[in-house]
């Protein structure tokens, strides 16, 4: 086990069972602000990362033994999800065996839109999450920083073309930044490129790093800064607050497996850690001495997260 992870609390899909489909840290971005660390695994290659046939039994057994109702079946988790050759097949299974019982988010980068059989693929899915983070080719280079010298012209018109063919839901995430993209000239920039979207995606989160960044440098921007996106970009919603909710842990043993289970996907506040310890009624003392091993704790914004230890 480890690929499928959740149900999760996710403040934009509710309760979210995640389904990774690739090695730690495998994407064709190196953001600035990303939550699981340093891209140490940095491709533009689509191939089979993990077996196709390895993530559909294990999405399989979490779907019939979980504890928690699942709102989304959502595809994210250690890197770009789009890198992996066989998201549509995984995306046909869950169609075939469930119908319409359960939805289906794809969270992209959107790096990979430019392409038509990725594009083919993500139209499989209910709602399709990428993100647009730069106001312009520069800001693009210094906060997604590509892998590839593709220019940020292409991978917006790829997200064009793909909204006009699509008849799901999409959902734009913007990560804003202090002082990086957080004035209010780049506040207009991308309420513009938004707005050129036809149709217009039914709703943009303006998101915040709440959770410690790769860069120390990136900080979290003022209240008014995100009041001020709210009011110009279209459809926006503020999600710049933490998540709250359980995190469904019946398919492990032990909190210790829990929590680096779920650390390796999605950090952990200290507290929602505590939680997981108090369910399987364990040693607070051994578990955390146990998760010294690879796990770090990070203080960031007042408050204490779990993060995975990255390989050097």
């Amino acid at each position: 086990m480890g690929n499928v992870f959740g149900p999760v609390p996710s403040r934009r899909l509710g309760n979210s069972l995640g389904i990774n489909l690739t090695p730690l840290k495998t994407c064709n971005y190196a953001c600035i602000y990303c939550q699981l660390g340093k891209t140490t695994n940095f491709t533009n290659q689509r191939k089979e990362y993990i077996k196709t046939e390895e993530i559909i039994k294990e999405l399989k057994y979490a779907i019939e033994n979980t504890e928690l109702p699942i709102d989304y079946i959502t595809f994210i988790g250690d890197g770009e999800p789009t890198l992996h050759s066989g998201l549509g097949e995984i995306i046909k299974w869950i169609k075939e065996q469930h119908k319409e019982k359960f939805k289906i988010a794809v969270v992209t980068n959107g790096f990979l839109m430019y392409d038509e059989k990725v594009r083919e693929e993500l139209k499989l899915a209910d709602l399709i999450l990428p993100s647009i983070d730069a106001p312009d080719e520069k800001k693009f280079k210094l906060i997604n920083r590509p892998i590839e010298n593709i220019s940020y012209g292409k991978i917006i018109e790829g997200l064009k073309i793909f909204a006009k063919e699509y008849t799901g839901k999409i959902w734009i995430e913007i990560m804003l930044m202090k002082e990086i993209n957080d004035s209010r000239k780049d506040i207009d920039k991308l309420a513009e490129i938004i707005g050129s979207i036809n149709p217009l995606p039914e709703r943009v989160y303006i998101n915040t790093p709440v959770r410690p960044p790769v860069e120390k440098w990136v900080k979290i921007p003022s209240e008014e800064a995100i009041k001020y996106a709210q009011s110009v970009i279209p459809n926006a919603y503020s999600i710049a607050y933490r998540e709250d909710g359980d995190f469904d842990v019946s398919r492990y043993t032990n909190s210790l497996d829990a929590i680096l289970d779920i650390t390796e996907k999605h950090p952990l506040r200290y507290d929602q850690a505590e939680k997981i310890i108090n369910h399987f009624n364990d040693e607070k003392e051994k578990v955390f001495q146990e998760l010294e091993k690879s796990i770090k704790i990070v203080e960031y914004d007042g408050y204490k997260y779990l993060l995975k230890k990255l390989k050097k």
